[in-house]
């Protein structure tokens, strides 16, 4: 009977200590992922800016949007992305694409969501983008813009028409169930996109003769 009792004990500690270590090793790889999706996030963000373009004779498709009045800020722009971006391979041959992120609660959980569609695609006038959850458990999402005149960062962009020279952006995590942004858990970071518009003479070339030749090749893809 005591050989019993202390196998039972014995037993009893060997349990314990397994779900001890199942309990810990999950509560590791779960911190691993959201960490590597937090990576994902930021990198997304900085590829976005530093690839965003503007054609001066397609200023309606290449539009800066932010919006940066209400408790989370969101923007959208068009970018000639790279194959390593988010969901790239649903756009094969597509590199250049309008891109949306924004702060959206699913379930009581604050989300920063990527949307995006091919730029001579309208959302209007096809399927609503694919959105791709890029982190979980956002407590802050915060842009600010350099503006050049001023010297100064503004909390506003409303030159749609134009692209800010830098962008500085702040993301903040909380608990879960919480929005709260945990100590600790807030990046930032300054970004410089491309520094000028495409104007429409390098679109539309001019003749030595200087008349104007848009269609000089008709069969050449359209310029994006």
């Amino acid at each position: 009977m005591v050989a019993v009792g202390v196998l039972g004990g014995l037993m009893v500690a060997i349990f314990a200590s397994w779900q001890a270590i199942v309990k810990s090793s999950q509560i590791g790889i779960t911190a691993s992922v959201e960490s590597h999706r937090n990576r994902i996030a930021i990198r997304s963000i900085n590829d976005a800016l530093t690839s965003a373009i503007m054609h001066e004779l397609n200023l309606p498709y290449y539009a800066f949007l932010a919006d940066t009045t209400g408790e989370f800020a969101a923007f959208s722009m068009v970018s000639h992305l790279p194959a390593s971006f988010p969901g790239s391979g649903l756009f094969q041959g597509q590199p250049v694409r309008r891109v949306t992120f924004s702060v959206e609660s699913t379930n009581s959980v604050y989300q920063l969501i990527l949307r995006q569609n091919p730029i001579l695609a309208p959302v209007e006038q096809g399927d609503e983008p694919y959105p791709v959850v890029l982190a979980k458990n956002v407590g802050e999402f915060n842009l600010e813009f350099f503006d050049l005149r001023s010297g100064e960062w503004m909390p506003e962009w409303g030159n749609t028409n134009q692209l800010p020279a830098m962008v500085r952006f702040r993301l903040g995590f909380a608990r879960p169930g919480s929005k709260e942004v945990e100590e600790g858990r807030i990046i930032e970071r300054i970004v410089q996109l491309p520094g000028q518009t495409v104007q429409a003479a390098w679109q539309r070339p001019v003749a030595p003769n200087g008349i104007n030749t848009p269609n000089v090749n008709q069969n050449r893809p359209q310029t994006q």
